[in-house]
């Protein structure tokens, strides 16, 4: 090869017979692979491919990197005068498109998710200096179409920064080891159905093909043994003459409760007191139709699942951790914008509980 060049060979995977720039070997077993060169000086490309075949080489490759719509100079692409959009801007190499999912590692909690994408670097062709991401809260369970729909937010423009993002936080992002971009999504409700749009963006604004994941939020945390507590209380509270202050004490205690810790008290009453009376009855009876009513109409803000799921026998927390990265910032998002330079050294351990169910499903 020509002085100046290095050949490496990796294994890039499995050539598919259709592409125009693999070798086919003549043994049938062997699978071609693209050789990678790693060029380490400027040089022309006739010095590189010593044979007949330079024009038809470089030809393929414009095709390939612009879109068969212009040719390579340097590392971008030279679009050709029919390869601009209605918008005006160059349409011959296509924005890379990212492919959002949810965490493999992180489970979701009922008021967390961790999203996660990877982040592409063509050598040649378009470079993505930013992402756009969307939240929208799906308020039917049966339509999905019914949305309310979140802030649209730039991921170096506001969650890099923080300054209009609290409850988004970047938990990785890309280095010498891994392309991956991390983000924890806070701030969310339990047994909330919630839809992620992802777009990246290049240097000169244009939108990739748009990605999206829907995720159903999981149950409220319980605290069981609490619950158990105060389920001890109010029948302590309600045996035998009721006062007015005692009464009064038992209404304020349930009425602070929240959906999720009123159904676990009520499970937990009506396993061990049900013979006194059960709760709702009781509650009716002590504190009258009006309060009773205050404090039991909480019970059907849950889904069915959730429902169903505090009157297991045994509910449990499971402890996890998730990792948060601290980011700096820059204001300067130039063409061949450097990832590498978000990641900063140190990170913080946080805890987040999660209900531990043994059939918790993430739709």
């Amino acid at each position: 090869m020509a002085a100046g060049v290095r050949m490496e060979c990796q294994s890039k995977g499995h050539c598919p017979s259709s592409c125009p720039l693999c070798h086919v070997s003549s043994s049938p077993d062997a699978v071609a692979e693209p050789i990678l060169l790693e060029v380490t000086k400027a040089a022309p490309i006739y010095e590189l491919v010593i044979n007949n075949q330079t024009q038809k080489v470089k030809a393929t490759m414009s095709s390939l990197w612009c879109s068969g719509s212009g040719d390579v100079i340097e590392d971008w692409c030279r679009c050709d005068s029919s390869a601009f959009g209605a918008d005006g801007l160059p349409a011959c190499a296509p924005v890379p498109h990212p492919v959002l999912r949810l965490s493999t590692v992180h489970e979701p909690s009922s008021s967390l998710v961790v999203l996660e994408w990877e982040h592409s670097e063509p050598p040649i062709g378009v470079q993505i200096v930013d992402y756009l991401i969307r939240q929208e809260k799906i308020t039917d369970r049966l339509d999905h179409s019914k949305v309310e729909t979140g802030e649209l937010l730039s991921f170096v423009d506001d969650i890099i920064s923080g300054a209009k993002s609290p409850c988004a936080m970047p938990t990785q992002v890309p280095d010498k080891l891994s392309t991956t971009i991390s983000l924890i999504i806070r701030c969310l409700e339990s047994d909330t159905m919630y839809m992620f749009t992802l777009w990246g963006v290049d240097n000169t604004g244009r939108r990739s093909r748009s990605s999206d994941v829907t995720v159903k939020t999981p149950c409220p945390v319980v605290d069981d043994i609490k619950a158990q507590e105060i389920a001890d209380k109010i029948y302590n509270l309600f045996n035998g003459y009721t006062s007015g202050k005692e009464q009064q004490t038992a209404y304020n205690t349930l009425l602070d409760l929240g959906s999720p810790s009123l159904h676990r008290v009520l499970y937990h009453y009506n396993q061990h007191y049900e013979s006194f009376g059960e709760f709702t009855w009781r509650c009716e009876d002590e504190l009258g139709p009006r309060k009773a009513g205050l404090i039991l109409s909480q019970l059907g803000d849950l889904s069915s699942w959730c429902h169903s799921l505090l009157q297991e026998p045994k509910i449990s927390l499971q402890r996890t951790t998730v990792k948060f990265l601290a980011c700096r910032y820059s204001e300067i998002k130039p063409y061949g914008f450097n990832w590498l330079e978000l990641k900063k050294e140190g990170e913080y351990i946080v805890s987040v509980y999660l209900l531990n169910f043994p059939h918790l499903q993430v739709v």
